[in-house]
């Protein structure tokens, strides 16, 4: 190439580097009031302002930084909707034990109502960041008082695991869709 051709760079950097200047450069330092008439209304206030966008965002050449998820930081095979869908299953109940690394959830025990002889402990664990049936594990403790006041473990009805372990995965399905739903 000519060397004309090379000579054009640096202007063009430098003017390019002039523009980008002038568009985060504060112009109201230097501007007059106006003496008369009314005053313009603010189109933006300074917290609709998008302060992360630069020149490269702008032209669409670079894409915004998102900054970091909102929530607790979840393992590499843990289903963030799975995650998100077993904490509002198990809302009315509170949670002890949680690995966000691991997806492991364990509830407190819990006495249903109209039931203080029988006690219940659900865990479950997100096993795969899929969002299908073979990715989620739920697992139900029972206790019941004996006469002597003690707790004695008893069975669970299977149909206590299986409607929570439907319920969690048909949140996690209404969740997944409404994530997807965004991004559109």
């Amino acid at each position: 190439m000519s060397r004309s051709y090379y000579r054009l760079l640096p202007a063009f950097a430098a003017s390019l580097s002039l523009l980008a200047a002038s568009c985060t450069a504060d112009k109201t330092a230097g501007d007059p009031a106006p003496a008369t008439g009314p005053k313009p209304a603010a189109s933006t206030s300074a917290a609709d302002m998008d302060t992360d966008a630069t020149l490269w965002t702008i032209l669409g050449l670079a894409k915004e930084n998102k900054g970091p998820p909102v929530g607790p930081h979840l393992g590499p095979q843990v289903s963030p909707s799975l995650w998100q869908a077993a904490h509002q299953a198990l809302s009315f109940v509170k949670i002890t034990a949680e690995d966000p690394e691991s997806g492991m959830l364990r509830t407190d025990w819990y006495s249903p109502p109209g039931k203080p002889e029988e006690r219940l402990r659900v865990t479950i664990y997100v096993l795969s960041i899929a969002l299908r049936s073979d990715s989620l594990s739920v697992g139900v403790e029972r206790e019941v008082r004996s006469p002597t006041g003690e707790w004695q473990p008893s069975t669970v009805d299977r149909e206590v695991v299986d409607n929570l372990y439907n319920t969690i995965l048909l949140q996690a399905r209404h969740l997944h869709a409404e994530e997807y739903r965004k991004m559109m």
